[in-house]
This record gives structure tokens, C-alpha cells and sequence, in this order.
């Protein structure tokens, strides 16, 4: 209960800094970009390829990547019943419904909360989500979806190039081939060798104050607030919850995994959509924008009560 109420109040402050300074221009628009690049481009990866490393890809966390998977394919339905039925933007709330925004908050809050040693149970959760996000979720993005600006080309295109050249996607890549080829080194590289440790902790332990930096000089900029919104938030939280419930207290528990992984899928299941959405989506951008703000603030409030209550 300390640890957690110590990191939610370290949280908190990080982003209130953010905030002020954002507020102030002290943190302009360059400087959350460029911290931004810093996060996705060394710090993060540093932090998932530590994660991976102690990851074993066995028959358990295949299924467990499975079920994840399926979850997110299951709320992309679930978005799209929504849709129509409470009459919010089309095809924004069902692309919103998918996913879960793992890299840039999720293993922040869960190391901040329960210490990096612990973030393999994380990584364990994110493998499925992120196969779906690179894969369907991007071609509905690209394919189906279709922003203006790709129309204006010559047609949408999956965004290979992109994803080739993603240092996250190297990382998990990388971490869980070690793993799967030399799990004896693997673990020597993440936790025993006193060198590649602290490189891990110091810099890939920079990705939490850098996020929560990032984050409340976010949410400096405002939401355009409506009932669309609101709607759209309120929904996916509700079935986002009830689908991390069945993952932490009915598949978790069936394949014989730990507590951490039961308290990583609450987290997991509670955060925001993906913050790539808008990169390559770009239609409604101002409402795709204030749902992923203000279901950020509201994920960042949620982490940090089921953390405080130990059930995430």
C-alpha cells in the first residue's frame, strides 16, 4: 500500500510539472515532440527489451497472447454495436474501441507502480494486443478506414515501411527471439550481468518521469468536450473492464500464471486507446484527440486506484 500511494504520488507530480510547464511555455510543442522521439526511440525500447528478455514464449503465453488478442477483436465489435446503436462518429468509435496504449503508458505506470522486475507479467499481457494492433487494427486504419490524405494519393497503403523501422517493435522482436534461443544468456543480459542492469534501470527507467512529463503537458492543451465523447469514453471503460476481468480472474488463473499477471491485466484493459490512431487515421481528428486525452486522464485516475486497492 505504501509502494503504490508513494508512486501514485510521484505520478502525480511528474505530471502536474508537465502540466505547469506546458502551461507556462516552458515545455512548447518541439520540446514534447522531441521528448516524445526520446520515449519511443531509445528509453522504452531499452525498457521492452529488458521485459522480453525474461519473457518465455512458450505454450502458456501463446494462449494468453491468443486470449488477448481475441479481446481486442471482440471490443471492435463491441464498438461498432455502440456506434450504431447511441448514434457516435463512425468509424472513430469502433477504431477507438481497439487496442490499448501499452508502450507509451502502460509499462510506465506498471513500473512506476510495481518496479521493473515485475514487467515480464506485463510484457506477457501486451504480446497479444500488440500483434492485433500492428496487424488489424492497422489495416482497418489504412484499408478500411482510410484517412483524407492517403484518398489524396492514390489510396490508402499499409504503413510497412513504418512498422519495419519501429525501435518497440525490434525490442519485443529481439527480446523474445533471446529469449526463445538462449534463455540462459537472455537472463544473464536483463537481470544478473551488474553492466546491462544498470544500463536497463537508469535509461530505460527514465520512460516513466518522461511519460508522465509528457502526458500533463497534454493535457495542457484542453478537451473539446460533447456527448459524443462522453459516451464514447463511458462505453469502452465499461466493456474495457469487463473484458480485464474475465482475462485477470478466468484465463489468467486457467493457465496457471501469477498474481502479476492477473494485476497486469486490469491494468492493461484500462488504458486508453492506442496513441497511433490518429497518426494514421486522420479523420475527426479534434474528436479522436479529446478521447484520447481525457480517456488518458481517466486511466491514469483508474491505474492508480486499482493499484492503491492491489488489484492492479
Amino acid at each position: 500500500m505504501e509502494q503504490a500511494a508513494g508512486s501514485l504520488l510521484s505520478i502525480a507530480i511528474l505530471m502536474i510539472v508537465g502540466y505547469v510547464l506546458a502551461k507556462r511555455g516552458w515545455l512548447g510543442e518541439r520540446a514534447i515532440e522531441g521528448l516524445k522521439k526520446l520515449i519511443t526511440n531509445l528509453t522504452l525500447p531499452l525498457l521492452l527489451f529488458q521485459a522480453f528478455l525474461q519473457l518465455r514464449p512458450d505454450g502458456r503465453n501463446i494462449l494468453l497472447a491468443a486470449g488477448v488478442f481475441t479481446a481486442c477483436a471482440a471490443m471492435g465489435l463491441a464498438g461498432a454495436l455502440i456506434a450504431r446503436v447511441v448514434h457516435t462518429p463512425r468509424p472513430e468509435t469502433r477504431l477507438l474501441f481497439q487496442g490499448f496504449e501499452a508502450g507509451m503508458l502502460g509499462y510506465a505506470l506498471y513500473a512506476g507502480y510495481h518496479g521493473s522486475e515485475h514487467l515480464p507479467a506485463f510484457a506477457a499481457l501486451d504480446l497479444g494486443q500488440v500483434l492485433y494492433v500492428f496487424t488489424v487494427l492497422m489495416a482497418q486504419m489504412s484499408l478500411g478506414a482510410g484517412a483524407d490524405s492517403k484518398k489524396e494519393k492514390g489510396g490508402p497503403n499499409f504503413p510497412w515501411r513504418d512498422i519495419v523501422r519501429s525501435k518497440v517493435l525490434w525490442a519485443i522482436g529481439g527480446g523474445l527471439l533471446l529469449s526463445l534461443l538462449a534463455p540462459a544468456f537472455s537472463r544473464t543480459l536483463a537481470v544478473t550481468s551488474g553492466t546491462t542492469s544498470t544500463i536497463f534501470d537508469t535509461i530505460g527507467g527514465l520512460t516513466t518521469p518522461l511519460v508522465c512529463l509528457v502526458i500533463g503537458a497534454s493535457l495542457s492543451a484542453g478537451i473539446v468536450v460533447d456527448k459524443y465523447l462522453i459516451r464514447v469514453v463511458a462505453a469502452r471503460a465499461v466493456v474495457a473492464a469487463g473484458m480485464g476481468l474475465v482475462c485477470a480472474y478466468m484465463i489468467v488463473p486457467a493457465l496457471g500464471f501469477s498474481d502479476w499477471h492477473a494485476r497486469a491485466a486490469m491494468m492493461l484493459f484500462v488504458l486508453p486507446p492506442p496513441f497511433v490512431i490518429p497518426v494514421y487515421y486522420r479523420g475527426n481528428e479534434r474528436f479522436v484527440g479529446s478521447v484520447l486525452t481525457l480517456f488518458t486522464l481517466v486511466s491514469v485516475v483508474l491505474v492508480a486506484v486499482l493499484a492503491i486497492v492491489g488489484v492492479a
